[in-house]
Order: structure tokens, then C-alpha cells, then sequence
């Protein structure tokens, strides 16, 4: 079977209120991404968009845009950020014009971004800005009566009459077990054969036996490159041993030393082809990802990823792709339609243009 090809979409580059109170009013990613400066000679940054569109998601013409350029391009789908705490929603507008506006043609589901914010970017001092909270039940049923607004949009994208549904972080809800109990049941009630749940593998020592112990997750999906960056320096002992004691100490020195700080970078090419070699269980979505450096969030405590190449793209990506469709998986996440902020993006810029949706295209389409 072919795979869908979802992009992972940020929905950031709006004003809200709480980016207003810990960034500064009119804080959006564009805000990061324009006042980056590079740290070292030959360091792309910072990264501008094609014909400078710095773009806000809460114009509607922005989002049909970006709609048709992916459907254009072979994207099947976007997978959208979706942030709730104990009753509060953040920056929802965008997927909000998406479901009130019809002829936005895109197909889409959520990823639940259950996790704390923090004062981290810009050298921050890390105090917390928002807990990821959960609440009770009568909070569990509000959530889901948000989401079934979407859930019943004809483009929102179901598996086997679920509506998919994936979670950053599953282990960090305390109440997993009785909150998708609520749901599975509403989902009934409004005429689904419940949710069909996708956990993120992403930057922990999880694995996915683990997570799929639990018999409300369907799949999981290996988020991209934080796995590779956490696990997957695979068929090198020395190389692995080596880069994690690497990290450690690069880790201790920028918390210890905050004005001689040193960045983590790897290679691009390693995690490329560690992607397209690791050994994936029949329950995993592959994840791929173009590109990585998150300097203008992060500053000279960044992690990147050296060696972007269109050429190294299309090669490793036409190997994920032909896999991910010979293992009959539904999926393939692509890390990122727009996280401009952490380089990761398919959107044209002006020194790739549409290379890399122009790679993805002639991918899908053989």
C-alpha cells in the first residue's frame, strides 16, 4: 500500500495571548526565525522564506495556501499541534479556520503537545511558564467535546472509523487508562468505533513495546531526529558510547558554564540513514524530517544538524518512503510543514525553493 505522507504543522505564527506575556507583545516564531544570527562561519542562518513570507496563520488565504502547495506536492495530510491544559486551549485559531472554512483542501489530525512550557529559548532561566495539566473528568469530557468538532469533519482523517489521534507524551498523563475510557465511549456515542491513538516515540529512553502495552494505543510513531539524537546511534557501540558521553558532558558544561556555551551538533547523514536502517516493529510509523537546527530558539545552546542536502534528502527519503509502503504502514510523518523555529521545514525558502517538496513529489508519484 501506498503511505500517506503527513507533515507535522505548527500553528505558532499567530499572535495569542500568552506568547504576548512570555515573549513580548506580537511574538510569533517569524519573531525567533528573523532575529537569528549565525554562530559560526558557514552556518545557514538565519533562514528566510521565499519572497519573505513571513505569514500569519490567522488569515485564512495563508492556510488555502498552504493547503493547495501541499496537496500540490504530494502531502497528504497535516498533523497539527493541538494544545490543552486542564480546560485552557493555546494558539487553536489556525485549525479552527481550517474546520469553519470548507474549501480549505487539506486532510488533517491532531498531535496533542501535552507538555509543560518552559523559559528556555533566548539563554531563559527555564522557570516554568504553564504546567501541563489534566484535571478531572467533567475537564476530559470538555476536551473531547472540542475535538469531536473536528473529529466529525469529513476531512479530518480516520483509520478503520477512528479518528487518528496522536499524543506527544501518553506516559506524562496520570490519567490515560480512565480519560481514554470517556472518550472511547463518546467516540461511540457520536458514531465512531472509538479513536485510533498514535504515541510519539520522541526524546526519552521509552520503547515502543512499552507503549503499545497499553490497549488504548494503536501505533506509534517515531519522532524525528530527537529519537535518532537520544537512541538511535545503531551498529556502533564505540560510535554510540561516544556521542552520548559527548552530549552529557556538552550538556553539564552549558548548564554550568551559560556564557561559554557549546552547541550539539550531528550528523545529518548518520541520522538519515540510522532512519532507514532501524529495524521497525509492524506497530511503527516511520518519522523523517528535512532539515535541523533550532539557534534561533535556542541561541549557542542549539542542537544541529550538519550536512543539509537536497541531494542527501532525496536519496535517504526515496529509501524511507519505498519501505514505509512496502511495510504496508499507513503512515509517514515528515518533520516539518513549518517549524521555522527549529529549521525543520518543507515550505520554500531562498536557497532551496521547492526542493524539498519538489524530492517528495516525484517520490509519491512513481
Amino acid at each position: 500500500m501506498k503511505s500517506k505522507v503527513i507533515a507535522l504543522y505548527l500553528p505558532q505564527f499567530h499572535e495569542t495571548p500568552e506568547n504576548n506575556e512570555w515573549w513580548g507583545k506580537g511574538y510569533t516564531d517569524w519573531t525567533a526565525v528573523k532575529g537569528c544570527k549565525p554562530n559560526y562561519k558557514g552556518h545557514n542562518q538565519p533562514r528566510v522564506p521565499l519572497n519573505d513570507n513571513y505569514y500569519s496563520l490567522d488569515d485564512p488565504s495563508i492556510i488555502r495556501w498552504q493547503a493547495d502547495l501541499a496537496r500540490e506536492y504530494g502531502i497528504d495530510g497535516f498533523c497539527i499541534y493541538h494544545y490543552f491544559s486542564n480546560g485552557k486551549l493555546q494558539m487553536q485559531k489556525p485549525a479552527e479556520i481550517i474546520l469553519h472554512n470548507k474549501d480549505i483542501k487539506i486532510d488533517y489530525f491532531f498531535s496533542w503537545a501535552n507538555h509543560d512550557f518552559a523559559k528556555q529559548w533566548f539563554n531563559g532561566d527555564g522557570h516554568l511558564l504553564r504546567k501541563q495539566e489534566y484535571g478531572t473528568e467533567d475537564v476530559w469530557r470538555e476536551h473531547y467535546k472540542y475535538l469531536s468538532q473536528f473529529f466529525k469533519d469529513d476531512r479530518y482523517i480516520k483509520v478503520d472509523g477512528k479518528p487518528v489521534f496522536v499524543i506527544y507524551n501518553v506516559f506524562h498523563i496520570p490519567c490515560f487508562d480512565e480519560m481514554m475510557n470517556i472518550w472511547d465511549k463518546m467516540a461511540k456515542e457520536d458514531g465512531f468505533n472509538g479513536l485510533y491513538i498514535i504515541a510519539t516515540k520522541s526524546n526519552t529512553n521509552l520503547k515502543s513495546t512499552d507503549l503499545l502495552k497499553s490497549k488504548w494505543i494503536n501505533k506509534v510513531f517515531i519522532f524525528e531526529p530527537m529519537n535518532f539524537r537520544t537512541n538511535g546511534y545503531t551498529g556502533n557501540y564505540v560510535y554510540t558510547t561516544y556521542r552520548r558521553a559527548k552530549t552529557v558532558l556538552i550538556r553539564l558544561n552549558n548548564k554550568l558554564r551559560p556564557k561559554h556555551c557549546i552547541q550539539e551538533k550531528y550528523s545529518l547523514e548518520k541520522a538519515y540513514d540510522a532512519i532507514c536502517t532501524r529495524k521497525m516493529l509492524d506497530d511503527e510509523f516511520y518519522g523523517f524530517f528535512t532539515d535541523w537546527d533550532n539557534t534561533p530558539r535556542y541561541r549557542e545552546k542549539s542542537i544541529i544538524f550538519v550536512g543539509a542536502k537536497l541531494e542527501l534528502f532525496k536519496k535517504y527519503f526515496n529509501i524511507v518512503y519505498k519501505k514505509s509502503c512496502e511495510s504496508n504502514k499507513e503512515f509517514l510523518f515528515i518533520n516539518a510543514w513549518n517549524e521555522w523555529g527549529e529549521s525543520a521545514y518543507l515550505e520554500p525558502d531562498t536557497i532551496n525553493k521547492y526542493g524539498y517538496l519538489e524530492i517528495i513529489k516525484r517520490s509519491v508519484k512513481k
